[in-house]
């Protein structure tokens, strides 16, 4: 178990041996949960709002895809894809 004192404005510094196991960088988010006299801090990724529905319209395709492998066109299954893959990288949702 790691030892960290509060600092002025409350801040701590997390060991760089934890540093390097959870692979955090400047600038990550860590989500914080109080539980009694317990606070755990967890990484956490945040997507703004239109690349996060572009990932799921992407997730939806390949979705389709492991269900009904055989029903879809191969050009449908393709043009899905790459439509997602496409607001993915504008960073649209459209």
């Amino acid at each position: 178990m790691a030892l960290v004192k509060v600092k002025e404005k409350f801040q701590i510094t997390i060991p760089a041996a934890i540093r390097k196991k959870l692979g955090l960088k400047v600038g990550d988010y860590l989500e914080l949960e109080e539980s009694g006299d317990t606070i755990v801090l967890r990484p956490v990724a945040v997507v703004d709002k239109k690349r996060g529905e572009a990932l799921k319209k992407l997730e939806s395709a390949l979705e389709r895809v492991r269900e009904r492998l055989a029903d879809i066109p191969e050009e449908e299954v393709e043009k899905d894809v790459l439509e997602a893959l496409k607001a993915l990288r504008s960073g649209s949702g459209d």
